[in-house]
């Protein structure tokens, strides 16, 4: 509605005779003088971006059909920005950038896939912390079965130094009562043949 009252009082814009499009024709001018009083700022880049955001597009003279190339004058248009038609302007609104949707819906979906890895990563970290603690567990029970069998051979070794001893013993013994016992049975052998 604003700009739409902006062209009936100020020379250097103004509406096309079909009042479809409007014509900034001097766009120095119309910054210096007719940006602040409507504006915080006096940036034409600034307003034609809003112009664009409320869905406003520049019209080149080649899509008008001729051939001006004034570069000092633009020309927009917008299909509710018509003369002697105010009712249709209530329907010039700010575009809802589906891009910025997309991009929000795209960011929570990442958000989601974020913590979705980050919940699986934590997952797994803890099941291979477990598993660690489990194989750190069996690790120090190989370390002690195998510290016991190795005490157990080193026990075996010496129980068979042990027993050859004793056997070494026992056969001594063996052969010391066996040349006694004969010696016994031979002087009986005398006696018996002596007497």
């Amino acid at each position: 509605m604003l700009t739409f009252k902006l062209f009936c009082f100020f020379s250097f814009c103004s509406l096309l005779q079909d009042g479809r499009s409007f014509i900034i024709q001097n766009q120095a001018q119309f910054a210096k003088e007719l940006l602040p009083l409507n504006y915080k700022h006096n940036n034409m880049a600034s307003f034609i971006r809003q112009l664009n955001m409320y869905g406003f597009h520049k019209i080149t003279s080649i899509d008008n059909g001729g051939l001006r190339f004034d570069k000092d004058e633009m020309e927009f248009t917008h299909p509710c920005f018509q003369k002697d038609h105010p009712y249709l302007l209530e329907h010039i609104k700010r575009k809802i950038a589906t891009s910025k949707q997309q991009q929000l819906q795209a960011q929570q979906q990442a958000e989601d896939k974020s913590a979705l890895k980050l919940e699986a990563v934590s997952r797994v970290l803890s099941e291979v912390k477990n598993m660690r603690g489990r194989q750190d567990t069996l690790d120090s029970r190989f370390q002690t079965m195998k510290q016991e069998n190795e005490a157990l051979w080193r026990e075996i070794a010496i129980l068979r130094q042990k027993h050859h001893k004793q056997q070494q013993i026992v056969n001594k013994v063996s052969e010391s009562r066996a040349v006694l016992f004969r010696g016994m049975i031979s002087v009986l052998f005398m006696q018996a043949g002596s007497g």
